[in-house]
């Protein structure tokens, strides 16, 4: 395993170039991987996320990451929606749909936020029991959306500092923590539930 990650990091630079060379292929293929991460759910996002940044730099592996990213949620939500009654005789006692169930009774959309915010919190299933919520898609999107962006632009931004050593871009993720937790609250009375 571990000469499989130091041929990956000798060759990285190779691996750009080729990225490169297929300038519609290889960001397409990875929108579409990084939505049936999310749907199907067997590689961590954390490790597509950082694997974006590394490839295709901080700011376009984020945009490729939330692209595929909201995709997949997507069709985890309406997946939820249309199999709600199969999901729930399966899930219905489960411990993670029972605290999402409850975070979401308790708080709301403010609750679901803030659960796409946890690191480690279970973000592919949550948009699944999402569907199963009374919930709008709209709303759907905003919650998904603004709760994935600090996580998926910090993974994208960890990628790229691995890759090139460009330790001062961290701080550009404070700041756009900071700049997301003020808009959820400015927009998040104009969101129906």
């Amino acid at each position: 395993m571990f000469d499989n990650l130091f041929s990956l990091w000798n060759n990285r630079e190779e691996l750009r170039i080729f990225f490169r060379a297929h300038p519609y292929l290889t960001p397409i293929l990875f929108v579409i991987f990084q939505a049936l991460q999310v749907i199907v759910a067997p590689i961590p996002g954390e490790a597509t996320g950082f694997l974006a940044g590394f490839f295709f730099g901080a700011f376009k592996g984020f945009l490729l990451s939330i692209t595929g990213i909201m995709i997949g949620s997507s069709v985890a939500f309406y997946i939820g929606r249309i199999f709600k009654k199969k999901i729930l005789s399966k899930y219905e006692n489960s411990p993670r749909y029972l605290k999402v169930k409850k975070v979401f009774k308790k708080y709301g959309v403010t609750g679901a936020f803030f659960l796409y915010l946890l690191p480690g919190f279970p973000k592919d299933l949550l948009n699944y029991f999402l569907g199963l919520m009374p919930l709008s898609f709209k709303a759907f999107l905003f919650i998904c959306s603004f709760g994935r962006i600090p996580g998926i632009f910090a993974l994208s931004l960890q990628g790229d500092v691995v890759y090139g050593g460009h330790p001062y871009k961290i701080f550009i993720v404070y700041g756009i923590f900071g700049i997301i937790f003020i808009l959820f609250f400015i927009f998040k009375k104009r969101i129906t539930i």
